[in-house]
């Protein structure tokens, strides 16, 4: 989400909210929320970082990682939003506070300001809690069959509301059962959304994420993501430029290969080269902002 937030901020006609995923338990945010019990403030701070507006020096700053056997491994952002939820009491009013601080163009809103543990059923009637482990069993080459939160939450206020007037709704790119499915598990987002018109963009990834997903289409990953919406999306924006053979063979290393079309016609899908940088697999968020924005303009004619 970072790279179309980053991309996004530079549209003088949008006004950006991103609502998160609060469910991270892996590195130093996982190890954050269990020493102190705050919500893991990783992904919001990414998300902070992107819409700042001076990201380079930001993300210089606070993604350096802090040296001190108190902290070992903890970057400058994680304690800082730590520290302020400390502070101020209340996660929501940290996130505000540093979003003041970075100067953001923009709004970022947790999908919960509760504490739960995401969890993953999967074909073989396993089931792992906690993202770090859905993961490995993921990659380790086992399909999941369906994610819940435990205990269940509520979605906080602020999200609900976001979507309620937002004019038109991105999911995506980011971690599929990690990242993106989880925003849609707290209740009433669901709801909000199925009984919304508003127009959804689906963003979808560069590469699937484990041998549990070796297989899978953008049309499968499509499926799956309708379910948990609960309507259909409106657009489907993928890439269609791959980088040469020996880079997609050191990342079928990792277990992570090409998210490609299956080849049946759908009118809602928008495709173009939106990887350039051959060194990771990242989106090239210029390129990305501006198909986005393009399908956005179509959608609300």
């Amino acid at each position: 989400m970072p790279s179309l937030l980053s991309g996004l901020k530079h549209n003088p006609w949008f006004e950006v909210t991103a609502v998160v995923n609060m469910f991270d338990t892996g590195g130093s945010s996982g190890e954050l929320k269990d020493k102190f019990g705050i919500l893991p403030p990783g992904d919001v701070l990414r998300c902070l970082l992107a819409l700042s507006e001076d990201e380079a020096g930001a993300r210089k700053i606070l993604l350096k990682r802090i040296d001190h056997p108190s902290f070992s491994g903890h970057t400058g952002g994680n304690l800082l939003l730590m520290a302020f939820e400390k502070v101020y009491g209340n996660h929501l009013d940290a996130v505000n506070s540093l979003a003041q601080v970075l100067s953001v163009k923009g709004r970022v809103v947790p999908v919960t300001s509760l504490q739960g543990t995401l969890c993953a059923s999967y074909a073989d009637k396993t089931i792992k809690k906690g993202e770090t482990n859905i993961d490995k069993y993921l990659f380790a080459g086992n399909e999941i069959s369906n994610l819940f939160i435990e205990p269940e939450v509520r979605a906080s206020r602020l999200s609900i509301k976001a979507v309620k007037e937002a004019e038109i709704l991105c999911v995506g790119p980011g971690s599929f059962y990690t990242s993106i499915l989880p925003n849609f598990l707290p209740g009433g987002i669901k709801d909000e959304i199925k009984k919304s018109k508003t127009p959804i963009i689906f963003i979808g990834n560069l590469l699937t994420e484990g041998l549990g997903m070796k297989k899978y289409k953008v049309e499968t990953v499509v499926k799956i993501l309708e379910k948990y919406l609960g309507r259909k999306v409106s657009a489907i924006v993928v890439n269609n430029r791959f980088p040469d053979k020996k880079v997609l063979d050191n990342y079928a290393k990792e277990n992570k290969y090409p998210l490609k079309l299956n080849g049946a016609e759908d009118r809602r899908v928008v495709s173009a080269g939106l990887w350039s940088d051959t060194n990771i697999a990242r989106h090239d968020s210029n390129l990305l902002a501006n198909l986005v924005s393009s399908v956005i303009h179509k959608l609300i004619d």
